[in-house]
């Protein structure tokens, strides 16, 4: 069968999401495409938007989250729809004649915008290719309620009664989880791991990561918490693609305790190595962690969708947060103290999250 996975390119983690079920897709014999739905405006567009949101993320956290708690707060009403709705649908007409000529067996949207654009579709062509929607982040985000798919999979079991109260049917509703990429579900010890990385086996390991844009007061983060860790536990730190970032910590100096690194193909080797992850609640990072069974440290960086994400993992006890850098350090160090309170948390993870989600995704749409 063949599929098109239609994505955004307003972070890495939709992508990330898009490319765990082609990848596991494909792995099981089936073909799929990933595009960025707002390629069909224009590519030029898309580049405008996707840099827009990247720059309003990573630079002017508080703005986002007043736009998204805007749009939580202001749903359209019944019968009409939202201007996110009338901007983002510009791009169907060149959506549809694609698909038609395309003659894809199915279409799996991992964001909002590319599931409004096949709604539209559905609704004014009445073309009715099989659809689903993935969502990536802990909660029903705003946009949801306009999407018309004909399954829905979700992060957890937890949220179900969230999406019916935003208009999805019961039904179509499937607790699959986030999907992430294969190589996280498999697991080795820290000190294998730690071996593979040449970090030595009596070091105990932090792992600091802020995403793919390298969001939050990571920093300071870097800059502070070396100088209070005990003389066998490493910090090592995940810039992703914040090329500034990555350049101004190496600039300061990297003292013996800390391993500074850009984008990493690696990461899932740095969390079979760590003891504890610091990091932003983003859906997809959180999850990788979740499926990790590691206990999590967030970092409150960007209001919106990841504070969902944080209040789920938090209520749970499978993560800790605090306010300030300065709280940050010494809950991260308290946790290191205790280490039987991380194998705890562990454990408390394990039980909700050692389910393959792309396979889960895949029984539904192709079984």
């Amino acid at each position: 069968m063949r599929f098109l996975i239609l994505s955004c390119n307003t972070g890495e983690g939709h992508n990330s999401a898009g490319k765990a079920i082609k990848e596991y897709f494909e792995n099981m014999g089936n073909t799929c495409d990933i595009m960025d739905a707002l390629s069909f405006w224009s590519k030029e567009s898309s580049k405008i938007i996707s840099k827009g949101h990247i720059f309003v993320y990573r630079n002017l956290p508080k703005l986002f989250g007043i736009s998204y708690r805007f749009e939580e707060n202001h749903p359209p009403k019944e019968g009409d729809v939202s201007l996110m709705y009338e901007i983002v649908t510009v791009g169907c007409d060149k959506l549809y004649k694609f698909l038609e000529k395309e003659k894809y067996d199915g279409v799996i949207c991992v964001h909002v915008f590319s599931g409004m654009m096949m709604a539209k579709i559905r609704k004014d062509k009445k073309f009715f290719v099989p659809t689903y929607f993935v969502a990536t982040d802990y909660t029903c985000s705003p946009g949801v309620s306009e999407i018309d798919c004909d399954l829905y999979f979700i992060p957890h079991k937890d949220l179900i009664d969230e999406f019916v109260s935003c208009g999805v049917k019961r039904e179509k509703i499937v607790p699959s989880g986030i999907p992430v990429k294969q190589m996280f579900y498999n697991r080795i010890s820290k000190e294998e791991a730690k071996r593979k990385l040449k970090i030595s086996e009596d070091e105990r390991v932090i792992l600091l990561s802020c995403g793919s844009m390298g969001c939050g007061p990571i920093k300071e983060l870097t800059e502070d918490l070396p100088l209070v860790l005990s003389e066998n536990v490493r910090l090592v730190v995940v810039c992703g693609s914040n090329r500034r970032l990555y350049t101004s910590l190496y600039k300061k100096g990297i003292p013996k305790n800390l391993t500074v690194l850009g984008f990493t193909t690696r990461m899932s080797l740095y969390m079979d190595a760590a003891d504890v992850i610091l990091t932003k609640p983003g859906g997809l990072s959180s999850t990788e962690g979740a499926v990790k069974h590691k206990p999590m440290i967030f970092i409150d960086a960007v209001p919106g969708c990841e504070t969902r994400n944080l209040n789920f993992f938090v209520f749970r006890d499978y993560a800790a947060t605090r306010q300030t850098p300065e709280d940050l350090i010494a809950l991260t160090c308290n946790c290191m103290l205790v280490p039987e309170k991380l194998e705890e948390i562990s454990k408390n993870i394990a039980k909700d999250f050692s389910f393959n989600a792309a396979q889960i995704i895949y029984e539904k749409i192709v079984k």
